[in-house]
Order: structure tokens, then C-alpha cells, then sequence
């Protein structure tokens, strides 16, 4: 008969790890989507400015150029 009860025993004692376990594994679940929220909400607002800020410098750097080129047709003219 103990060998009975031990075996109900380990039975329930496994059931109970397996539900402590199941709710051990919901628990990092989460706090693994609220880390990737919250660095993607870190994230997302640094590139966006990353992005804005290379369209600036390129449109500058298109200026830069036109500028370059009325300076040289300029000395070419006045050096004819």
C-alpha cells in the first residue's frame, strides 16, 4: 500500500511542478515582450531621427555641389 500512496504522491507532486513551471514560463514570456516593446520604443524614435537627419545632410550636400558648380563655372568665365 505505501507503494500505492508514493506513486499518487509523485504524481501529484509532478503535477504541481509542472503547473509552477507552466506559470514560471507565461512569467518570462512576458517580461521577454515588454523588454522587446520597450526596446523597440527605445529603438524606433533614434532611427527615425537617423533618418531625418541623413536626408538633411544629403540635401546640404546637394547644395554644397550646385554651390561648387556655379563657383568653378564663375572661374572658369573670369579666368577666359
Amino acid at each position: 500500500m505505501d507503494v500505492v500512496l508514493t506513486g499518487r504522491l509523485d504524481k501529484d507532486d509532478l503535477s504541481t511542478k509542472l503547473g509552477l513551471l507552466a506559470r514560471k514560463i507565461e512569467e518570462v514570456k512576458v517580461e521577454v515582450h515588454d523588454s522587446l516593446v520597450k526596446k523597440h520604443g527605445e529603438f524606433y524614435p533614434l532611427f527615425d531621427a537617423t533618418v531625418q537627419l541623413r536626408s538633411r545632410v544629403s540635401n546640404v550636400h546637394t547644395d554644397i555641389d550646385t554651390t561648387l558648380a556655379v563657383i568653378e563655372k564663375q572661374v572658369r568665365i573670369v579666368a577666359s
